[in-house]
């Protein structure tokens, strides 16, 4: 199995996906998949919610095989 991680918004743009697959590991924390991709995504974990399972989650959250983890930037509408 693995852990599903989504992108949305400006994450999915820069990714240029919207979800990938990651080979689960022991003690595997959210902001430990954040760090991977930070470079990328360009900003810092505290400006995105995550989420797990369709759950809000903190970010030092541990992933269990089979989650499915969101990355959720800042959004602005209007």
């Amino acid at each position: 199995m693995a852990i599903r991680v989504l992108f949305f918004g400006f994450a999915a743009d820069r990714m240029k996906t919207r979800e990938m697959l990651l080979d689960p590991e022991p003690n595997l924390r959210i902001d430990a998949v954040f760090e991977r991709f930070q470079a990328t995504l360009g900003a810092p974990a505290d400006r995105f919610l995550f989420s797990v399972n369709d759950e809000w989650a903190p970010a030092d959250r541990l992933l269990l095989d089979g989650d499915t983890v969101a990355f959720i930037p800042p959004m602005s509408g209007g």
